[in-house]
């Protein structure tokens, strides 16, 4: 990509430049043929058009996984609670499920008054 420009300013240049050839077939480029620049151009726009499709659908996407993501979540956390309601925060079904146990936790430190 050119420094400092972006697509739309570059795009914005070319469409200025098929003008220009157009109204003065004359120009001459070197290799470059204004057919060719034009089948270029028209390419450029069919790419941008499908880098924002895609762009669109991996959001999509994206929002989708994490969507399910936070729903499978929310079952596991759940499920958790349940457990330690059910057999009790020391249970093993508990730490199944990626609970700590009670007996497992640091005990509180006490406070130690400041002097």
């Amino acid at each position: 990509m050119a420094k400092g420009k972006s697509f739309d300013d570059i795009q914005a240049d070319a469409e200025n430049l098929m003008r220009v050839w157009t109204a003065n077939p004359k120009l001459s480029l070197g290799d470059e043929t204004s057919a060719a620049f034009e089948t270029r151009l028209s390419t450029f726009k069919t790419t941008r058009s499908t880098n924002a499709d895609l762009r669109t659908q991996l959001t999509a996407s994206t929002n989708d996984t994490n969507a399910q993501a936070n729903a499978i979540q929310d079952i596991v956390v759940r499920a958790r609670a349940a457990a330690r309601g059910q057999f009790g925060p020391d249970s093993t079904q508990y730490e199944q499920l990626g609970g700590k146990r009670a007996s497992e936790r640091k005990p509180r430190k006490p406070k130690t008054p400041k002097p």
